[in-house]
């Protein structure tokens, strides 16, 4: 069996995600190539049943465990994969016959594993696609965390941590929001083309085009006649994909043209080219990651939008020490350059000098928001995740207010809501750096969005299931002069 089959390039892709635990569309990167070798319908096809296997596993490894003579502790873990891609065709996919997606997923155990394992897959599908929808859900009233976590397909100790902040029915709304296929939303680069005109161009390779309620500069669509990179419009550098909440969190970030502004944790750039086109291309724009191919990749993608005020540097914040040394390896900066740095040995770097007059810190975070886009994300946190990065959280935004000049602004952004990595993080610094205050004063920003997305203390905060946007939390605070 050839990676040429749909189904069976959905499970390569899934068992190396399980591997690698790398994300998701990271992994699906890796096999582009096979990818491209696939008819739309077959590509479509692919892509539904990756998608899906993640985020119904809750539900169907609970039916698995109801066929299944073996727990599911105990199976290989690509063993597993091919059960939950074959049941995930018998239970969420109208048009594929149960026999067709029972035959299938046996052919494919038999070129992966033995025949003994084939028997046994056939076993439990065959079995599973007789009796699944006779079969009992957990009681709602004397276990709602259980059901959710059950009929919603999340895990159970999220599911607890939600019901006991939002309730029964908010909670349910969430989950089922979460596991909605979102649409494509994308940012216009104003740089080059204004989103009346991409939104135009649009209409001929992708359906139900239309503008984001809240970003200024944003256009959602579904259906692209091509992969999103490989359409007209994308390779002339006219958009980034972007969600519209991380297209807010650069509005509250609010740079001008001629400010000199750093992108603290750049990852591959979203932000900092919506904030060099919020410049309009003037000024100054550094942008700072540990990982140095991210920021490869962020310098091409700046080519890419005809941004040229970004320059970047690796190194991690929380060493805070961007210093020149004669020898050292593990950070380089560029575009153009390549000047080494190691630990604070020699004077600062001049872009850092001075300090900024705004620094964003869009922080690592759990991504507990966007799950809806990166289903895969729900099995491999933990609450000890929240906790963790809780910490980092804190450590990296006090090390970030540094680089802020007096009378300067500081955003703080994640992609999760929970309170851990929110306002409990903001609680934190204010206390510890009582030099800044939340920044009230961006009066174009407050006024857009206070009455729906901004509470009274200034923080920002979405959830995917009342804005149709992804989760996101931001704060913008001021140093005082």
């Amino acid at each position: 069996m050839t990676a040429e089959n749909p189904r069976y390039l959905s499970f390569l892709v899934l068992s190396e995600n399980e591997k690698t635990r790398a994300p998701l569309d990271r992994t699906i990167n890796n096999y582009e190539d096979r990818f491209h070798c696939l008819s739309k319908r077959d590509r479509a096809l692919a892509n539904a049943v990756i998608f899906g296997v993640l985020r119904y596993r809750g539900k169907l490894d609970w039916i698995i465990s109801k066929f299944s003579n073996k727990k599911i502790s105990s199976l290989d873990p690509e063993i597993l994969y091919l059960i939950r891609i074959g049941l995930f065709q018998i239970v969420f996919l109208d048009k594929i016959p149960v026999s067709a997606a029972v035959n299938t997923t046996v052919e494919m155990a038999k070129n992966v594993s033995n025949r003994w394992t084939a028997g046994f897959v056939n076993a439990v599908l065959r079995k599973a696609g007789k009796g699944y929808l006779n079969l009992a859900l957990p009681d709602i009233k004397k276990d709602p965390a259980f059901f959710i976590s059950v009929e919603k397909s999340i895990p159970l100790w999220l599911s607890r941590r939600w019901l006991k902040r939002f309730r029964l029915n908010k909670t349910l709304k969430l989950c089922d929001a979460v596991n909605e296929i979102p649409l494509i939303m994308v940012r216009s680069n104003t740089i080059k083309i204004s989103r009346e005109k991409l939104a135009g161009e649009l209409e001929n390779q992708a359906e139900k085009v239309r503008f984001t309620k809240y970003a200024e500069d944003g256009i959602s669509f579904s259906k692209p006649a091509c992969a999103v990179h490989e359409i007209k419009t994308f390779k002339k550098g006219y958009f980034q994909v972007q969600d519209e909440a991380a297209q807010i969190v650069s509005s509250i970030l609010d740079p001008k043209p001629g400010e000199k502004i750093l992108d603290a944790c750049a990852g591959l750039g979203g932000k900092t080219g919506h904030i060099a086109q919020l410049m309009k291309n003037k000024g100054s724009v550094t942008a700072v990651d540990i990982d140095k191919g991210k920021l490869f990749s962020l310098e091409k993608e700046m080519e890419r939008l005809d941004v040229s005020i970004v320059s970047t540097i690796q190194m991690d914040i929380l060493n805070f020490c961007p210093f020149v040394s004669d020898g050292g390896e593990n950070v380089s900066h560029g575009r153009k350059e390549n000047i080494k740095f190691t630990s604070c040995r020699k004077p600062l770097d001049p872009l850092f000098k001075g300090g900024f007059d705004r620094v964003l810190l869009d922080a690592p975070c759990t991504g507990l928001g966007v799950l809806r886009r990166n289903p895969d994300s729900k099995w491999t946190r933990s609450f000890q995740d929240v906790k963790r990065l809780a910490e980092k959280q804190k450590a990296m935004l006090i090390k970030a207010a540094d680089f802020v000049k007096p009378g300067g602004v500081l955003v703080y952004s994640v992609c999760s809501c929970e309170p851990e990595e929110n306002e409990e993080v903001i609680d934190f610094f204010l206390e510890k750096k009582p030099d800044f205050s939340i920044n009230l004063n961006n009066a174009r920003i407050y006024d857009q969005f206070n009455k729906t997305m901004i509470s009274k203390k200034g923080f920002f905060k979405t959830y995917p299931d009342n804005f149709e946007m992804d989760g996101f939390f931001a704060v913008s605070m001021k140093r005082k002069k």
